[in-house]
């Protein structure tokens, strides 16, 4: 009879055990506040990137300020984000903004706060220089794709031109603005 009550303590006690050890561990991973979901995991400064094509020639250079990655959300901000892509003739075409951001799961570069596309020019004297803004740019980097459907401007030094919405291949230099185009010519 000792025997069976001292084995029902030990049970109860391994019981009160393993309990205890239960609580803790639940307490020690506790569910993240809001402030710890949404802190960063790590930071980058200065950052450089280049995609060469299948001949090993430059393709597309990519480069930012600062870089902060997020780990829940698995999304990178970008500050002063910069890219560089050569065209189909050998020419390069600069798009830069303030700020972008981009998914660790696809190639989808979103663009935000003064977005401007611009080729860069080979020669101090070109005079003809154009200039296209957005607030808002979503850039594919494997289809070298820049696509909005907010308002754009494309001004050069004779012609502005507004639209609603733009997609522009920048690989083969062929743009379709969407919709309320409105242009402006003034002759030299």
């Amino acid at each position: 009879m000792r025997k069976r009550y001292l084995l029902l303590v030990l049970t109860i006690l391994l019981g009160f055990a393993l309990l205890a050890v239960d609580n803790y561990t639940q307490e020690a991973s506790a569910p993240l506040t809001e402030n710890q979901t949404a802190e960063a995991d790590y930071y980058g400064e200065i950052l450089f990137n280049r995609r060469f094509n299948e001949q090993g020639a430059l393709e597309q250079s990519f480069s930012a300020q600062r870089s902060t990655h997020f780990p829940t959300t698995q999304d990178t901000v970008f500050d002063g984000p910069v890219i560089h892509i050569q065209d189909e003739d050998g020419s390069y075409w600069q798009v830069q903004a303030q700020l972008g951001t981009m998914n660790d799961q696809d190639d989808l570069l979103r663009l935000r706060q003064d977005v401007e596309i611009r080729p860069l020019k080979r020669h101090s004297s070109a005079t003809d220089e154009v200039v296209i803004n957005t607030s808002s740019l979503d850039y594919l980097t494997k289809q070298q794709v820049a696509q909005t459907t907010e308002p754009v401007t494309i001004v050069n030094p004779q012609t502005q031109i507004t639209a609603t919405g733009m997609r522009m291949d920048l690989k083969t230099q062929r743009m379709e603005l969407h919709s309320e185009v409105t242009t402006h010519h003034a002759p030299e």
